[in-house]
């Protein structure tokens, strides 16, 4: 569905029981640090396809796999993962929640809502949005993000569906805003960027919508997500695989809060309530004589600069000397590939593109190198 730290002079630091929460879409999974940027673990959490969104209540954790089309839950502790919590839905690449109801944003633009157990989906609650990526509530509104070219929108209706204002904010000179958080005194976006990552974080006033400032907040790379905490923003830099962190003014601004080891972060949170420690990593397995480690699948190169003439290329290797590959496009058939890999004739909109490794021994990738990329209309 991607964050810079803000301190002010006088700067009021968050509790050190509250966590920060990213969704590492890579590799599949959500990760999580203490609120001072300590102790990362990567794997918290491992979820599904292409995570994209994260949200996080007193109880569990939420988030949205943009390639599987669900959206997954686990306990606050990550135990209880069930991936497939709400299932049957359209790209979704935002969640949120509140003491009643998950809320989520959809590619296609349309935001559900389901009861905060996953029963009674709506997948057509709001049918207000042409593209949306970025969902958030507090105890009126629900608001979304509109990327409906240049400007683009922030809208935003009544908890229950009504009093809708898909205009809410005009957001100048910002064509994929991706990521909404609310306060009671402004809305905040994160600027994704459509061909190039964007570097701008924006706001604009709770109350009224005005007041729009599409260069709140500059020198991200690729911001995809955002979430307050008190006094405090954080975003995700898809672009650095970094957590940002800012004071709500716009001051003491770190765009390199927390180094999270991921690929393409994209969605962040934040838990005040005070959480165990994650489970110790298990050790790792004894040799085998027997080769059966898996190798490792990386795209070096991809899509290249023919996007506008619907080709697209990928160069791609293996941890693993000799390692052969397996390609797969969209929703087509997974078949054996060499790299580099090209594609031609694709229509314009989204594509995914993946692929895996297989060693010599057959020995295959469990988790294949994934590159998302858009075709000009």
């Amino acid at each position: 569905m991607t964050v810079v730290a803000v301190a002010a002079l006088l700067f009021i630091a968050a509790p050190a029981s509250a966590y920060i929460y990213w969704a590492d879409s890579q590799n599949d999974r959500i990760s999580r640090s203490e609120n001072d940027g300590s102790n990362v673990v990567d794997n918290f959490i491992q979820t599904g396809d292409l995570p994209a969104a994260v949200a996080v209540d007193g109880s569990f954790i939420y988030w949205a796999n943009l390639s599987s089309d669900t959206i997954g839950r686990a306990n606050i502790d990550g135990s209880g993962v069930n991936n497939s919590f709400i299932t049957g839905l359209t790209e979704p690449n935002g969640v949120a929640v509140n003491a009643t109801a998950i809320f989520w944003s959809t590619l296609p633009g349309a935001i559900g809502k389901a009861k905060i157990d996953g029963s009674s989906p709506n997948k057509s609650f709001i049918n207000e949005s042409s593209q949306s990526c970025g969902v958030a509530v507090d105890s009126g509104h629900v608001y979304w993000t509109d990327q409906n070219g240049s400007p683009s929108y922030i809208g935003r209706a009544g908890l229950d569906g009504s009093n809708k204002e898909p205009h809410f904010v005009t957001i100048p000179g910002t064509t994929f805003p991706c990521g909404v958080a609310v306060n009671s005194s402004n809305i905040f976006w994160a600027s994704f960027g459509f061909f190039g990552p964007d570097t701008r974080l924006g706001r604009a006033n709770t109350n009224t919508g005005s007041g729009a400032d599409a260069n709140f907040i500059g020198d991200a790379n690729g911001p995809c997500g955002v979430a307050l905490f008190g006094s405090q923003l954080y975003w995700a830099n898809a672009g650095t695989n970094t957590i940002g962190r800012a004071n709500t003014d716009g001051t003491a601004v770190n765009q390199s809060f927390v180094d999270t080891n991921g690929e393409q972060i994209c969605g962040t949170a934040i838990d005040g309530r005070s959480t165990p420690p994650a489970p110790p990593q298990p050790p790792a397995p004894p040799v085998q004589v027997t080769d059966t480690t898996t190798p490792a699948t990386m795209i070096a190169k991809g899509p290249g600069k023919d996007l506008a003439a619907g080709k697209a290329k990928f160069s791609f290797r293996s941890s693993e000397a000799g390692s052969t590959f397996v390609c797969k496009l969209d929703k087509r058939k997974a078949r054996p590939c060499k790299s580099p890999k090209t594609y031609t004739g694709l229509k314009p909109g989204r594509h995914l593109f993946r692929a895996w490794a297989v060693d010599k021994a057959g020995n295959k990738d469990p988790t294949p190198a994934k590159k998302r990329f858009r075709v000009p209309a």
